[in-house]
């Protein structure tokens, strides 16, 4: 039995495989061989995109399945040197070459999952490190007695979506909080890269230079095959009712904005557990990255401003200060023509009233990064809320104008069913209606690919919640639709030393 096909079964022994302790078993098995372990770092990487898809091969060949055949290809499509249609014929020439265990691994590649019922952390937990962990920090609710040391920092909390930088070997891309990547920042990814080549060409801050390039000092070798970085920030676009259009990869989202809060080395964003320099070290490097962006001329680059509070009467105080100020004041940074433009674009679907900051994050300055949730970062925000699967949905009433789309969605909170019918403008009726029709023909149809993949157009997917408080049942009382939280399914809540 050749390695290929070796690599084959095991793949498909650990797919038919319930328990967790045998798939990790055979995952094992699987990582002793060279091309098993090619196979699930090409697969499960989250850094490694191909922008293609394939359908499933069902024409195969003789050829048994080597890294040596498909690493030049796979090398080609996630770089884009190889795009579109001759993209879609080299990969076909090389489906019609390899027998049927090499083309579906092949397959399985540029699908990026094996199909197999596992995880980075199931690999993890069998090889560690062999796949990079996207964990990125988040913030617990703000009480005053988790502040370890005053002064602190204050940041507006914006109503965007957050979104992280990652640059690594001459490439770049946007990716969720959750490490999904969005194709329709992809026009933001060389302003951010030609940012960083100035700032090593100019800059004399060697921890930055250090932050982000492997090989600052030698300028005779390629610099830009050496960064090697992680920016984080949250985009906002200025002409939103939603953030959604970042996550439709057929779009792009021109006129979007980054605005800037951290930076990291790869190494550090890499690691396990806390890493990178304090706070403080960190904000001075976003500064003169944001600097070197604003004299290049690139707008699309910003940085949330920072304010040192001494008490928690100055963090209530400039909480409120933010809570009060809208989203259009905000974007137009004192372009009074442009704030006019943006009110009717940034109005609130639910009360009609322009939208406002969401709320402040107060931060440690002396803290490390931590890639999970960490009382050295805390918010405040001035309306619960809660990210909550979709299970069904529902049209509205008969002899209404909704009567033909959708009236609300239905949610699942801890085993309570929440019909959440408020905050949809007519567009996203129309919208989330037909994707709640595709899926329900996918159902009748049988389709149980998408059922086991969950690769559902709605169900499955999490919406943020605005609500007054919860009832003695489990439910909302006052359920809105905010907006989708694509970012935030597959979130990472811990990772393994």
């Amino acid at each position: 039995m050749n390695d290929g096909f070796q690599a084959y079964t095991l793949i498909n022994l650990i797919a038919n495989t319930p328990g967790r302790l045998e798939k990790e078993r055979l995952v094992g098995e699987l990582a002793k061989l060279e091309i098993g372990q090619f196979v699930l770092k090409w697969a499960y990487d989250p850094f490694i995109t191909f922008g293609v898809s394939c359908p499933n091969p069902d024409v195969f060949g003789k050829m048994s399945f080597k890294p040596s055949i498909v690493e030049r290809i796979l090398n080609k499509l996630a770089s884009r040197e190889l795009t579109g249609h001759a993209a879609q014929r080299e990969i076909a020439e090389i489906m019609e070459y390899l027998d049927e265990a090499g083309a579906k691994m092949f397959y399985w590649i540029l699908s990026k999952d094996l199909k197999a019922g596992i995880s980075t952390t199931t690999i993890n937990s069998v090889i560690p490190g062999l796949i990079p962990v996207f964990a990125v920090q988040r913030a617990h609710p703000y009480e005053e007695k988790k502040v370890k040391k005053w002064p602190v920092v204050g940041e507006p909390k914006l109503d965007g979506m957050r979104v992280t930088f990652r640059a690594r070997e001459g490439h770049g891309g946007f990716f969720s909080r959750s490490g999904k990547r969005f194709p329709a920042l992809d026009f933001l990814v060389e302003p951010v890269i030609q940012t960083a080549l100035k700032v090593l060409a100019t800059s004399n801050n060697e921890a930055l230079r250090f932050t982000l390039s492997t090989r600052p000092g030698d300028l005779a070798r390629n610099a830009r095959e050496d960064l090697n970085f992680m920016l984080d920030g949250e985009v906002m676009t200025g002409l939103f009712n939603t953030t959604g259009s970042v996550r439709r990869k057929s779009e792009q989202a021109e006129g979007a904005e980054i605005h800037l809060f951290d930076l990291l080395s790869g190494a550090d964003f890499d690691a396990i557990g806390n890493s990178g320099p304090e706070w403080n070290v960190r904000r001075k490097m976003v500064e003169e990255f944001h600097r070197t962006a604003r004299e290049a001329g690139i707008d699309a680059i910003q940085i949330l401003p920072r304010y040192f509070l001494n008490n928690d009467a100055q963090v209530q105080e400039f909480y409120d200060k933010f809570s009060n100020r809208s989203l259009a004041s905000y974007l137009a940074r004192g372009n009074a023509e442009r704030e006019a433009e943006l009110v009717p674009l940034t109005m609130d679907n639910a009360t009609g009233r322009p939208k406002t900051l969401e709320g402040m994050i107060v931060k440690h300055t002396d803290a490390q990064y931590e890639k999970r949730k960490s009382y050295t970062w805390m918010k405040l925000k001035g309306e619960e809320t809660e990210d909550l699967k979709i299970i069904g949905a529902y049209p509205g009433e008969p002899d209404t104008k909704y009567e033909h789309c959708l009236g609300g969605l239905s949610v699942n909170r801890s085993g309570v069913k929440v019909d959440v019918g408020g905050g949809f403008t007519d567009a996203e009726r129309e919208e989330i209606w037909k994707l709640y029709m595709e899926d329900q023909a996918a159902a009748l149809a049988g389709d149980m690919t998408i059922a086991i993949s969950g690769g559902w157009k709605l169900l499955g997917r999490l919406i943020e919640v605005k609500f007054h408080e919860v009832t003695p049942d489990g439910s909302l009382r006052h359920p809105v639709f905010k907006c989708f939280r694509d970012d935030k399914d597959g979130e990472v809540e811990k990772v393994a030393a």
